[in-house]
């Protein structure tokens, strides 16, 4: 009987192990924007900036895709804040995910644009499994100079990998508004298996701690969480 026991918990984790090898390799084909013509719009209008303090919201479509949306204030000159959110490990949770970025150096009508690996690592009983998806990234400047911009929109989605994320993309719209003051607006959806609106709400607190350090952000507990 222990042996037979054994032998169905083996061949348990090994089907549970094949479900989720092939989730991971397979792929998703949602995709929000098209950047091989330029496009500066976000996926959704900012909502009104309040007074003081961090905005956050969040909830789920009727098509079954969960949203966050934060705005904020960050006492830092935009060009700060861009160079922050160019560097992609301001956005992940860099304590189980390794980052490989490649920028074009001919971003065509964008001030950059980049594609982003993406290797989340993730427990399964004993075991430790790699999930990996790409990521494109479009840096749009909407108003002033790629010296001094005033306003800028980065938009990026999912564009290939794990089929465990169905659909990936999100719009982050950034606005001067003093030499060392940036109005900061964050919007993502997506849709992935355990996965929810609140954990990207937090996910959205993570990028704005690690925008508002003056240092590399530090794997942990404070660093952004990834889905």
């Amino acid at each position: 009987m222990r042996g037979t026991g054994a032998a169905r918990l083996t061949r348990g984790t090994i089907a549970m192990v094949g479900a989720l090898l092939a989730v991971a390799s397979s792929r998703a084909d949602e995709r929000c924007f098209d950047t091989t013509a330029a496009y500066g719009r976000p996926l959704r209008e900012p909502f009104p900036v309040i007074e003081s303090g961090d905005d956050t919201r969040h909830g789920t479509y009727d098509t079954g895709i969960d949203w966050a949306a934060t705005r904020a204030v960050v006492r830092m000159p935009i060009e700060t804040v861009m160079a922050k959110l160019l560097d992609h490990r301001n956005v992940k949770n860099m304590s189980k995910t390794e980052l490989a970025t490649r920028c074009r150096d001919e971003p065509g009508p964008y001030l950059a644009l980049c594609e982003v690996d993406v290797d989340v690592t993730v427990k399964a009983l004993l075991l430790k499994l790699h999930v990996r998806w790409t990521e494109e990234w479009a840096y749009s400047l909407i108003a002033g100079t790629p010296e001094a911009p005033s306003q800028v929109v980065i938009n990026y989605q999912k564009v290939a990998g794990t089929g465990h994320i169905r659909h990936q993309c999100g719009s982050y719209v950034l606005r001067s508004l003093a030499p060392a003051a940036t109005d900061v607006f964050l919007y993502d959806e997506i849709r992935a298996k355990r996965r929810s609106s609140t954990a990207t709400s937090e996910m959205h607190l993570g990028i704005l701690r690690n925008i508002r350090q003056d240092a590399r952000p530090t794997p942990g507990k404070d660093s952004a969480s990834g889905p």
